[in-house]
């Protein structure tokens, strides 16, 4: 709050007494005896105000016949007492700061007209003395108002320029990764604060303003054409995801009533991976164009699942044949005497081979026994491995068996998972499979 100078006013009485803020101004009546020393009034009742220095001249107050001399001086100084009391009222106001600078500086101003255009009966100096004080004190609360004043306009140019700021940031981002719709709902909000910033006082200058409003209006220009070019381009490449994978379903579909079961799962494999590598299309296309690739390979490693339990059937009794002639061939173990058993050994070696293919699910356990069986017959004949070698060579075969039912069994969770279309399952056992036929081509060239 400005200090506003001690202002002072005339009690009834006549003497000078400190007026302080809080306290409302006390009343100011000019007495008969103090005005009888100033004026005089003629017969006709013309009153006139005494000079104040000798040798100056009379002035003109005006006429009362209503009354005697005394009555005459009374009106007169009644209209002088209502000027002073207004003038007490007004220094009441500018201490307790009760109007705005403006409008107390207007009623001053009316104020000291009046006293400076009329002639009055009364302490005029003392009441010009009391304006100026007035006036010191408006001007006290007019450097306040000033002050907070650019304090309010440094303010609003703070809340301006964190609305720039935003709508600069949400103008630079980086399209791939902006969340448009969030961000244009953003920038509305962020132009209708602006908006209601220019609506409420205080407002700002022009040279304040407009560098603003410039650096606003071109980050909402970058923003829009942004956000079009990237809907554009977005709508763009749609389109080229889209007939991309009309071109894989129409490879898919090509294959899906082919025999070749490896070279075609590979296929497939192939094609998946050029499925995921283009990402996903526009959402109204995209599940219809997946259920239709999922349908051709479908078709495929339905009829390859069918044709292997088919030939698994047909293998049964080939498997049965081996496994009977496996039991004969362990019937010569432990082979003590070689020779002895040669014939008949390799006889049933012959029948083995000539027994044909077993079902898949029974390939590594048969091979895994024979191959103990012949293991067993080069060592007892003398043409087996050093210990050392022989060792490590089971270690790497024990290896290489698991690997390849390993590889197997993912081979038959990744068909699986295509076709049910569980991305997160299939990309997990590609994976894995690519991992295992990594190691196996490791192991096969040590």
């Amino acid at each position: 709050m400005p200090q506003v100078p001690n202002l002072t006013i005339i009690s009834i009485a006549g003497t000078l007494d400190a007026m302080s803020p809080a306290v409302k101004p006390t009343y100011h009546q000019t007495s008969l005896d103090e005005i009888r020393d100033r004026a005089r009034v003629d017969a006709e009742g013309h009153v006139y105000a005494l000079p104040s220095e000798p040798g100056g001249e009379e002035k003109y107050v005006g006429q009362y016949s209503a009354g005697g001399e005394d009555e005459a001086l009374q009106y007169f100084t009644r209209k002088f007492d209502d000027l002073y009391n207004r003038a007490l009222l007004l220094a009441a106001r500018v201490a307790t700061q009760a109007d705005s600078a403006a409008h107390l500086r207007a009623s001053r101003e009316q104020l000291v007209s009046e006293l400076e255009e009329g002639t009055w009966l009364g302490d005029v100096e003392e009441l010009r003395s009391l304006l100026s004080e007035v006036q010191a004190g408006i001007e006290a609360i007019a450097a306040e108002e000033a002050k907070q004043n650019e304090q309010a306009l440094a303010a609003k140019v703070a809340v301006r320029e964190e609305i720039v700021a935003e709508a600069e940031a949400l103008a630079d981002a980086d399209p791939d990764s902006q969340h448009w719709k969030t961000a244009q709902a953003r920038m509305a909000e962020l132009f209708e604060a602006w908006k209601a910033e220019q609506r409420t006082p205080p407002r700002l200058t022009k040279a304040q303003e407009d560098p603003l409003w410039r650096r606003f209006r071109d980050a909402r220009s970058r923003f829009e054409r942004s956000r079009k070019a990237f809907f554009v381009r977005r709508d763009k490449e749609a389109a080229e995801i889209k007939r991309a994978k009309e071109e894989l379903i129409a490879e898919a579909e090509a294959l899906q009533s082919s025999t070749e079961w490896g070279a075609t799962t590979k296929a497939y494999h192939r094609l998946m991976d050029r499925w995921k590598a283009l990402g996903r299309g526009p959402r109204k296309t995209e599940d219809a164009q997946w259920a239709r690739f999922r349908a051709a390979q479908d078709v495929f490693f339905s009829a390859r699942e069918q044709a292997n339990a088919k030939i698994d059937a047909e293998y049964a009794e080939n498997l049965k044949r081996k496994e009977e002639i496996l039991e004969k061939l362990r019937e010569l173990m432990p082979f003590t005497k070689p020779e002895a058993v040669r014939d008949r050994y390799l006889k049933l070696i012959e029948q083995w081979d000539a027994a044909g293919k077993v079902p898949r699910g029974d390939v590594k356990r048969m091979e895994r026994a024979i191959a103990e069986v012949q293991e067993a017959y080069r060592e007892a004949t003398g043409a087996g491995r050093s210990p050392r070698e022989a060792a490590r060579s089971d270690r790497q075969n024990e290896m290489l068996t698991q690997l390849e039912e390993t590889i197997e069994q993912l081979e038959q969770d990744l068909a699986a998972a295509q076709a049910s279309g569980d991305a997160a399952r299939q990309k997990e056992a590609e994976e894995a499979l690519a991992a295992r036929r990594s190691w196996l081509e490791m192991l096969k060239s040590a």
